[in-house]
């Protein structure tokens, strides 16, 4: 019996230490970053939308016609936000070389955000690294400029890297995805600033 209330006690306070649920920190997370912010955005007002299209029955409830169109203009914002926000980085698409590699890649404010439809075949040891070098084909890989930002965490969807050294993104202009066991380039993407 004892045991048992120390364990209730324990797991009480673990719980009420955790705050937020795991997801609500997992979405906000992800919502820090604008490639994957723009498309839950995008998403969520459609979703509301359709609702009003389709004549939900829902919207025929006063209050919940409050909520839909509140919850259409918060992420309206959202939207708005994260297109602003990739316009202050460096965006590209991913070129597959050696193995099937694609999805989008922003790198703003000394971090590589990583899109959510991004998707690549699988590897012992994939790593992404910055490069100067435009077409990792040209050179043998890895350059002498080639920053290893780290172990690719994922092979699918959203993903997010701190760029830990001073670079210059207008000068890093190529993210490539390597495997630093096969010594394979698997795909990499041309980074260009968008402008305003």
């Amino acid at each position: 019996m004892k045991k048992t209330l120390i364990a209730s006690v324990a797991l009480l306070t673990l719980t009420a230490c955790q705050g937020k649920s795991g997801n609500e920190q997992e979405l906000s997370y992800l919502l820090e970053n604008p490639l994957f912010a723009e498309r839950y955005s995008e998403a969520m007002v459609d979703t509301m939308v359709e609702l009003e299209i389709y004549e939900d029955p829902i919207t025929n409830d006063e209050a919940k016609m409050k909520i839909i169109d509140k919850t259409k203009e918060k992420w309206l914002e959202v939207a708005q936000k994260s297109r602003a926000d990739q316009r202050n980085g460096s965006k590209g698409s991913f070129t597959a070389i050696k193995e099937f590699t694609t999805g989008e890649v922003l790198f703003s404010d000394g971090k590589i955000y990583i899109s959510p439809d991004f998707v690549s075949a699988p590897g012992p040891s994939l790593h992404f690294f910055l490069s100067t070098v435009v077409d990792p084909r040209d050179a043998a890989f890895p350059d002498e400029t080639a920053i290893d930002i780290g172990l690719m965490r994922s092979n699918l969807g959203t993903s997010r890297y701190d760029v830990t050294t001073d670079v210059e993104p207008i000068k890093y202009r190529t993210l490539v995805l390597f495997d630093t066991e096969l010594e394979r380039i698997y795909g990499f993407a041309q980074i260009s600033p968008l402008y305003k």
